[in-house]
């Protein structure tokens, strides 16, 4: 699945909340926290609404950083039976950053079409956040 954001932030602020694992929970609107467990390893807490009843749970995700090419990669086991790969590209355009997106989903189960329609609303909303700080 490709995405594309243009955010009205230097491309320095955006990578920063790509990046800080801190700063991505703080914008992020269904992680309620993230914990460091060293060498770009986190544990995700998550709560989604299912309905009107919230589901919390928790998942492992790594990042790697290119500074150089302002590329970010995160990967997350989800429910230890789907991969979420996400690469983010940004560019400079004029004081805003444009933000070129790419998901994958791997699973035994059929749940692309359900985790495209959630992380697209879901990353819609992150850089409208990331825009606002």
């Amino acid at each position: 699945m490709q995405l594309s954001f243009q955010v009205n932030k230097n491309i320095n602020q955006v990578v920063e909340y790509l990046s800080n694992m801190q700063k991505f929970a703080s914008v992020h609107p269904v992680i309620s926290h993230i914990d460091d467990k060293g060498n770009n390893n986190y544990l995700v807490h998550e709560t989604l609404k299912l309905g009107f009843i919230p589901f919390s749970f928790t998942y492992p995700v790594t990042i790697e950083i290119s500074d150089l090419n302002k590329r970010i990669f995160y990967r997350a086991t989800v429910f230890k039976f789907t991969t979420v790969e996400m690469k983010f590209e940004l560019k400079s355009n004029n004081g805003f950053t444009i933000v070129e997106e790419d998901i994958q989903f791997k699973s035994i189960f059929p749940v692309k079409f359900i985790m495209q329609k959630i992380f697209k609303k879901q990353h819609t909303q992150l850089f409208k956040n990331i825009e606002l700080q």
